[in-house]
């Protein structure tokens, strides 16, 4: 790999890990506060309108999905009037799209509330959450080419400074609305002020770092269209699998169980999405960083940087996700307090979920730079099918658990299929990628029998803790862990010295950038 690539990728991964950090901490002190003020019932319904509106965004066919990828590569070739084929024909794209989904919504949105037996009491506000919602974030797709051009030319550190800036407002906004007594309809016209002032800030980044661009809003390309649709219509099948892996137990829940019980789902489920998202982190700046090394005709090279970007990351995710599992109810006692252990069962079992397919998000990156996105969509068939099948029979069964369950089948069998596909086509040996990953989970299983026995000594001194002192604890487990997990790595010398001198030459390098 180029020494000034390795350094993008890791100036790029520092700036994504200050932004998402930052965004973490957002969420945790909001969300208490939120659910405080508007009630666990309604903080339900704003999850429930969430899926929803997620589901509204797979009527893009993928598109979106294909902006990053070349821009990334017509900017490597120097193609500049494409990238702005790019923006202008997304936009109207995307443009026209936000209408007929509007339109659709309107014929949609009572129905929704009767099948997902939403309390009459809270009929109007659940109109009123979800079409504001459904048009805010299909408007905010028309305008998502404009942030495409920040990550294809790898920017992030504007990408997250505008990210920043727009959170910090979003917390002035929340506490406003909620202290002035607005509710749940005031978080989602909240919503509406910051996506515009998103907008506004996007584009002026992007005619910043790309001065060449050449908008047009009235120019509908058809040769780049149908260029960005191939491309994302199969991606399209992972997003789609991604959703309903992610979110539609929400709906299978409410649709079965309760609406309050959405909640509980919703926050056990926000605590692994960030967890996996802060491991994604390390992989944010790849896709593009590999588009350009295919671009170049380094296949060599890519292949290298897959297994060696894999191994980083499992070094960390092996740790953390364990750790997860065994700490989630020390974790949800300091978030909210007691009471939250049907959260703390749901991140134990999606942590089982998603260990294997985080780290398989090098793969997923690698999958899109070099074009094959049809690996990625057989595996999202199999994760689609199973999940729907397991989670509705597996809810009948164990009840509100029973959706996880469906979750933790289906999403480890669809990765291993993912995983030795791709593989195969890269001409890796399966057992070359086990000997990169296996080993750190081994080792951050063997630390984790450390903990358990020593939460059976503490265990009596640890019930009905206050979130102070549950927050001190979960930090005093994850340094026991931590200790001893690097201690085990070291002697067994799955890191070696040219791994702490590659490590100390990019930190130093991101040093001398500050």
């Amino acid at each position: 790999m180029e020494q000034s690539l390795s350094h993008k990728i890791i100036r790029n991964t520092a700036y994504n890990i200050v932004g998402r950090f930052w965004g973490i901490l957002v969420v945790l002190f909001l969300t208490p506060y939120i659910i405080r003020h508007i009630g666990i019932e309604r903080f339900g319904l704003w999850s429930i309108a969430g899926v929803i509106t997620g589901y509204f965004g797979l009527l893009d066919f993928g598109v979106g999905m294909s902006f990053v990828k070349y821009i990334a590569e017509f900017y490597t070739k120097k193609q500049f009037d494409k990238i702005s084929q790019i923006v202008s024909t997304g936009f109207v794209f995307y443009s026209l799209l936000t209408v007929l989904i509007i339109g659709f919504s309107v014929f949609f949105i009572k129905p929704i509330i009767v099948i997902f037996k939403i309390p009459p009491y809270l009929a109007n506000e659940a109109v009123f959450v979800l079409l504001v919602g459904i048009s805010v974030f299909t408007c905010a797709n028309a305008f998502s080419p404009f942030g495409a051009i920040q990550t294809g030319l790898q920017r992030m550190d504007i990408q997250n400074k505008i990210g920043i800036i727009t959170s910090i407002l979003n917390i002035l906004g929340t506490v406003f609305f909620l202290e002035k007594g607005y509710g749940l309809p005031g978080l989602m016209v909240n919503n509406a002020i910051i996506f515009i002032i998103s907008c506004i800030l996007n584009v002026a980044a992007a005619y910043k770092i790309f001065p060449e661009m050449k908008f047009n809003p009235y120019i509908f390309n058809k040769e780049m269209f149908n260029k960005l649709f191939k491309f994302g219509f199969k991606i399209q099948i992972a997003k789609i699998a991604g959703v309903i892996a992610g979110q539609t137990n929400k709906l299978l829940i409410a649709y079965f169980l309760s609406i309050s019980l959405v909640a509980f789902y919703h926050l056990g489920n926000s605590v692994v999405y960030y967890a996996i998202s802060i491991s994604a982190l390390f992989v944010s700046a790849l896709m593009p960083a590999f588009s350009e090394m295919e671009a170049k005709g380094e296949r060599q090279k890519l292949t290298e940087a897959y297994l060696m970007t894999t191994r980083y990351l499992a070094i960390f995710v092996a740790p953390f996700f364990v750790f997860l599992i065994i700490s989630a109810f020390n974790l949800m006692s300091a978030w909210m307090g007691q009471g939250y252990e049907k959260s703390a069962l749901i991140i134990q079992i999606l942590a089982l979920s998603y260990a294997l397919n985080t780290i398989a998000q090098v793969a997923v990156s690698i999958c899109m730079a070099i074009g094959r996105p049809q690996v990625l969509a057989v595996s999202s068939v199999v994760i689609i099918a199973l999940n729907l099948v397991l989670s509705i029979v597996f809810i009948k069964i164990f009840g509100f658990m029973g959706s996880a369950l469906g979750n933790l089948f289906a999403i480890n069998i669809g990765t291993l299929y993912f995983l030795a596909a791709l593989n195969n086509v890269l001409h890796i040996p399966h057992s070359k990628f086990i000997k990169i990953t296996v080993p750190y989970f081994f080792i951050a299983v063997i630390s984790s029998g450390v903990i358990v026995v020593l939460d059976l000594f503490m265990h009596p001194f640890s019930r009905a803790l206050s979130r102070p002192m549950a927050l001190g604890v979960l930090f005093m487990r994850g340094f026991v862990f931590l200790s001893i997990y690097i201690i085990g790595i070291y002697l067994r010398k799955l890191i070696d010295a040219d791994d702490i001198d590659f490590l100390r030459q990019k930190f130093s390098f991101l040093l001398r950038r500050k």
